[in-house]
């Protein structure tokens, strides 16, 4: 089972930092370290790319406002809570992931609405392209339509698409969600822990483990209930709980 540390493992450094990103990279020795990382981008004012989860910049930062509203440079200086970091550019995360060699889970975010970006999905794929990361890049997103047109542009790029019940009641229940992302050619699926434990045999049936994964199990209780599951990864904000874990029953 693939490791994918969430958000740079955010229960272990601050969220989506340079600083979490330089550790999980350092997380596990000897091959047997963590294989993934997943981390969110939104553009800037001036059309650039930051790495942060939300829209909005209270939980995570001592800024204020849209994300999209702000520049590079402000953003740039603007601190994460509890940490000397700043909000850091996609290429500067890229800068640290892509030397260590670890699966990228780039996440294309939507706005305080939900509603995607307008060209956000040409603007990340374009440093994948200008980096030649393409293949060890998976782009993920909530938004069905993202993916759509992701496949569409670019048809070799991994893609990977994430559903919790919010997101299945939308499409009507977890029949029409499973449907409309099987739907997607060669398209990865990340579940929300409840969500596919309560609906397991349907989403293994229908999209198979190898194609399979959960977020995020960060108790220790869940992490040992998930990590012998035939499924291919497991998204965490506690990697070095999973790794421990994976290494107690000898699994890979």
């Amino acid at each position: 089972m693939i490791i994918v540390g969430h958000r740079g493992a955010r229960n272990l450094w601050p969220e989506n930092s340079l600083t979490g990103f330089r550790k999980l990279a350092r997380l596990g020795d000897k091959g047997a370290g963590v294989e993934a990382v997943e981390f969110d981008v939104h553009p800037t004012r001036d059309n650039k790319l930051v790495v942060i989860h939300d829209p909005t910049l209270e939980r995570t930062t001592l800024g204020t406002g849209r994300v999209v509203e702000r520049s590079l440079a402000e953003l740039q200086a603007t601190k994460l809570r509890d940490s000397d970091d700043t909000i850091p550019s996609l290429d500067a995360v890229l800068d640290v992931l892509v030397p260590a060699k670890l699966e990228l889970h780039i996440e294309l975010k939507t706005g305080p609405d939900n509603v995607p970006y307008e060209g956000l999905e040409a603007a990340v794929m374009a440093v994948v392209e200008r980096r030649a990361i393409q293949a060890q890049s998976i782009l993920t997103c909530f938004a069905p339509e993202v993916l759509d047109r992701l496949r569409v542009r670019w048809p070799q790029i991994r893609l990977l698409a994430s559903l919790n019940k919010a997101w299945a009641d939308k499409f009507g229940g977890i029949d029409a969600a499973l449907d409309r992302f099987a739907a997607i050619p060669n398209c990865l699926l990340a579940v929300e822990k409840t969500l596919l434990a309560e609906q397991y045999d349907k989403c293994f049936a229908r999209i198979g483990g190898d194609r399979l994964g959960v977020w995020v199990p960060n108790e220790p209780a869940d992490i040992a209930f998930w990590i012998d599951k035939p499924i291919r990864q497991m998204t965490t904000v506690r990697p070095d709980l999973a790794l421990a874990a994976r290494q107690k029953i000898g699994v890979h």
